[in-house]
């Protein structure tokens, strides 16, 4: 029994150590949750550094010389990459709208600090669960 004590204990001393250990010696930078890493078909990689708060022009931009270094081809939209699931979810910016009727349709306004630039931007909308998911309609689906 104090041998199984003697382990537990053992256990939870290495846990906060190696957590001190961590956060001493590698402080996570906010770059990390915003950095992201694009490959291409062929192995090619680039990175992207995107905070939440960069106009979406100066994210469509970064977004087309990424593609241009992974020698894709141009789009007339480029999609904004998500956030991995190891992100700190605090850090999300998160926007409250309220949901109201156009006719026989249900609407939303999309806050200014997240909007799309242009105001004649073709969205694809998902239902995921009780989520709803918007963003650009791709250049195939378009035509």
């Amino acid at each position: 029994m104090e041998l199984i004590a003697l382990a537990m204990l053992g256990s939870v001393a290495f846990g906060i150590a190696a957590t001190f250990i961590l956060r001493r010696y590698f402080p996570r930078k906010i770059e990390d949750d915003y950095t992201y890493v694009l490959r291409s078909a062929d192995g090619k990689k680039t990175t992207v550094f995107l905070p939440p708060d960069l106009p979406e022009a100066e994210q469509q931009q970064r977004m087309r010389q990424a593609y241009e270094k992974l020698g894709l081809p141009a789009l007339p939209h480029y999609p904004a990459p998500m956030p991995s699931g190891d992100t700190n979810p605090w850090r999300m910016h998160r926007h409250t709208t309220k949901a109201f009727r156009n006719g026989d349709f249900q609407a939303i306004q999309i806050p200014p600090e997240i909007a799309y630039g242009r105001p004649d931007i073709d969205l694809e909308i998902q239902r995921i669960g009780d989520e709803l998911r918007i963003r650009p309609a791709r250049a195939a689906e378009q035509a």
